[in-house]
């Protein structure tokens, strides 16, 4: 009787379409988040980062409530089956072990609720995996392909606004964020979505539109010189391509998309507008060539086991290197979040606190088996959603996408509001899963 009158009144107020929509507009509340940002720093001139920094309780907080009660609707219509719901058993099995990590850490306070500048400790973290529930509800096409277009068109808005207010003599590595490589991170994410709205549009004007905002984009972030970016986004890119030509499926547009990439990564760097930069200058001539010889180095380098390994990769050598050596000192649950800073520093490491590795990251915040659930969980996603694919451009999108960025965080940070952008696209990647599994 009581869970009769329970399945009714959930399928009055709370069908699946209604609570689609409502997860929907959460994740558009943080596609229209940088554009937000850059009218409060550059028109109202106060409240920076404020948006970002209640988006992520407000979102967090109700997607968590919000997946509660699509899951209790799913348990009461019979609709729950364990084999699709592998990712969120993971997700739970690292909140349990963060969770742990947190409380038997030196600075509990720390681990709970961060320092703030990233503003990452672990009620962050649970916030984070609101963002991954409330988006693995979107199903609809239209609503994804809508939500990839508000964030490009914020994309736009922040990196074009800054010429026209400038008289075009203004080129901003960093924009609204704290600094260059976490706008690199968006520009990356932005450029890649440009580039595959533009495989998957059917309407000409758009479509080159799009392919516009494709090399606007991908310009900013080649001149933007972060390096971890710009090759996450190439591999990325590299493997649609490849995949096109394998499945012969959009393959002309995908090869329109790498050729670009590969003329604007030397044609940009040897031809550039000179234009002045108030806030910071480098010599762009030969940009991606240097990082690229730089890169052959690092690596070369590694696997001679030469001398100077702690300069690699502009120094993470030494971080990775740290991080690693702290790992084993906590293997089983780590020392907790945001717990490498006093390591570091007893360690004279003084310009970092964070290892530049998201495996180590966690590795090092809750330990090995943490960081192996963690792969576990990227790699499940990873293949299970290759099937998924074939002759549906948003999959292929979201797949792209958040390879990228898995890419890049092996070479970079989390920041408080670059991962949601992360979580969102794991959420998409799940949703896709439970759909075929």
């Amino acid at each position: 009787m009581g869970s009769g009158i329970m399945k009714k009144v959930l399928n009055e107020f709370f069908d699946y379409a209604y609570l689609e929509f409502i997860a929907f507009i959460l994740i558009i509340f943080w596609a229209i988040a940088p554009a937000i940002e850059y009218i409060f720093k550059n028109y109202i001139h106060a409240f920076s980062t404020m948006y970002f920094s209640f988006m992520i309780y407000f979102i967090g907080t109700i997607g968590i409530l919000e997946y509660i009660i699509f899951l209790w609707k799913k348990h009461i219509d019979n609709a729950i089956e364990i084999k699709k719901c592998i990712p969120q058993i993971l997700i739970g099995i690292l909140l349990i072990i963060s969770l742990i990590s947190s409380i038997f850490s030196n600075n509990p306070n720390l681990s709970f609720f961060g320092e703030g500048y990233r503003k990452e400790g672990l009620i962050v973290y649970i916030m984070y995996i609101g963002f991954i529930l409330s988006s693995s509800i979107i199903k609809d096409k239209k609503y994804i392909n809508k939500i990839f277009k508000i964030i490009v068109l914020s994309a736009l808005f922040i990196t074009v606004m800054p010429y026209l207010s400038n008289n075009f003599s203004y080129r901003g590595f960093r924009n609204i964020y704290h600094q260059f490589n976490h706008y690199g991170y968006f520009l990356m994410i932005s450029a890649i979505l440009s580039g595959f709205i533009f495989l998957s549009n059917k309407r000409k004007i758009e479509r080159s539109a799009y392919l516009i905002i494709y090399f606007f984009l991908l310009y900013q972030l080649i001149i933007n010189n972060t390096f971890g970016c710009y090759l996450a986004m190439f591999i990325s890119l590299l493997f649609a391509f490849v995949y096109a030509l394998i499945k012969k499926q959009k393959r002309i547009e995908c090869t329109v998309l790498i050729v670009i990439f590969i003329m604007s990564s030397y044609l940009i760097p040897h031809y550039n507008i000179k234009i002045g930069e108030s806030k910071q200058t480098h010599n762009i001539d030969k940009l991606v060539v240097n990082n690229i010889t730089s890169f052959e180095s690092d690596i070369k380098e590694v696997l001679n086991n030469g001398a100077n390994t702690d300069k690699v990769g502009s120094g993470r050598g030494r971080l990775w290197k740290e991080a690693w050596n702290y790992t084993l000192e906590h293997p089983l649950i780590g020392g907790g979040m945001e717990s490498l800073r006093p390591y570091y520093r007893s360690n004279n490491i003084k310009y970092d606190d964070r290892p530049h590795n998201i495996i180590l990251q966690i590795s090092s915040f809750i330990g090995i088996p943490g960081a192996i659930i963690y792969i576990i969980l990227i790699t499940y996603l990873a293949i299970t959603n290759l099937k998924n694919l074939e002759n549906d451009a948003i999959n292929i999108t979201i797949y792209i996408t958040a390879m990228s960025y898995f890419i890049s965080s092996l070479f970079g940070n989390s920041m408080y509001y670059t991962s949601p952008y992360f979580m969102i696209l794991l959420g998409f990647l799940i949703g896709m899963n439970e759909k075929t599994s």
